[in-house]
């Protein structure tokens, strides 16, 4: 989060920004015209309370009111990330659809569902792009995607028809999207492979790697999902039930990723104590198309949360660029893991199916630069 000086947008809220108005503040106030330039440029840095008296007072004096300053001479700046998302004409925001289907559901007629955590993560975003001042006078067209699937409570493992039928349909909505895509659309895909089938169809196009097929002997793509016993086991190229440090031992459950060595680190899940997840920015142009996902529900809500809280660790920006992201075939791609600690939630048990779960801290960590410009290389 970083704090700027607002002094120029209060200025026009007030109808008192034109043309001279630096070198009669500075005349008026007695301050040199540099020093009110900086606060109209958002460039001062460390401002002595006698001038910030000297430029309230003036404010007042041609009717802002008293009582909002001097807290509305601050404000937060935007960060790149939603600053470029902001810009866009159009955001389609894509969730996961659950249609049950099964012996087990007998009551007919059973309306789709999403998941609880990811439309929690929506939800913050819609609110983030409708009302926040940061963006300025932009207000994007904002759309939502729904991906359906097939669940079935007695079936654990994907396969059949049905799967099949949940895959091709998948593929015309990614692909309906890539090529309508044009400029100013970005585009927020919210849940992992397992529930949001476009995230799978988004990482095996970027690592040219086939959707829904294990790699693990020879991986593809720099991070995997070890999925538990009772989760959706939808076959992935960078996901599945095997330990990817060694297929044959101890299986530990979490998010892996390869380290500036080229070797395989995790986050173990660890029941209301440890989770983790993954969040892809991929730039192209003027379109963003970003993915967010946990390990668990729980850790797409809270990673969703950082996004929006500390979206400047998931695109640093340096001197016009962003650190930890590679350039490759046209686009700028930074990969990001998160580790997530469970916090201790309020209220009772039985109150969990409304906890927000803000007490979750998310610890933010760039996938090696070298390690993701070796897996996009491969393929090209």
């Amino acid at each position: 989060m970083k704090l700027e000086w607002r002094l120029k947008q209060l200025l026009e809220a007030h109808n008192l920004y034109k043309y001279g108005v630096e070198t009669q503040i500075a005349r008026e106030c007695g301050l040199h015209r540099h020093t009110v330039g900086k606060f109209l440029r958002n460039q001062m840095q460390s401002p002595k309370l006698e001038v910030l008296e000297k430029i309230c007072g003036w404010l007042i004096g041609k009717g802002v009111p008293a009582d909002i300053l001097p807290g509305a001479l601050f404000g937060i700046k935007p960060s790149a990330l939603w600053q470029a998302i902001g810009q866009s004409k159009e955001i389609l925001i894509c969730l996961g659809e659950y249609h049950l289907k099964g012996k087990m559901i007998t009551t007919p007629q059973i309306s789709p569902s999403i998941s609880r955590h990811d439309s929690v993560v929506s939800s913050k975003i819609i609110h983030y792009l409708s009302s926040e001042a940061e963006l300025r006078d932009t207000r994007p067209s904002v759309k939502m995607v729904y991906v359906p699937f097939s669940f079935s409570p007695e079936v654990v493992r994907n396969s059949g028809d049905g799967f099949e039928q949940d895959r091709k349909r998948a593929f015309r909505i990614f692909n309906d999207i890539r090529k309508n895509r044009r400029n100013n659309l970005s585009v927020i895909m919210i849940g992992s492979q397992r529930v949001n089938y476009l995230v799978e169809y988004m990482v095996a196009d970027l690592f040219h790697c086939k959707p829904f097929v294990p790699t693990l002997e020879d991986p593809k793509v720099p991070v995997y999902l070890c999925y538990r016993n009772f989760d959706h086991l939808v076959p992935s190229c960078f996901g599945g039930q095997e330990n990817p440090l060694c297929p044959s031992g101890e299986i530990r459950h979490g998010t892996y990723y390869l380290d500036e060595n080229f070797e395989w680190r995790y986050f173990e899940w660890r029941e209301g104590k440890d989770d983790s997840g993954v969040v892809i920015i991929i730039r192209e142009a003027d379109n963003i198309e970003l993915a967010v996902f946990g390990f668990s529900g729980r850790a797409t809500s809270a990673i969703g949360t950082a996004l929006l809280q500390k979206s400047e660790q998931f695109w640093q920006e340096h001197d016009g660029n962003h650190n930890n992201t590679v350039v490759s075939g046209g686009k700028e791609i930074g990969i990001y893991l998160c580790r997530v600690r469970i916090g201790k939630d309020a209220g009772k048990e039985d109150d969990r199916v409304c906890e927000i779960f803000g007490n979750d801290a998310v610890e933010i960590i760039p996938l090696a630069r070298k390690v993701l410009e070796k897996f996009l290389a491969r393929g090209q």
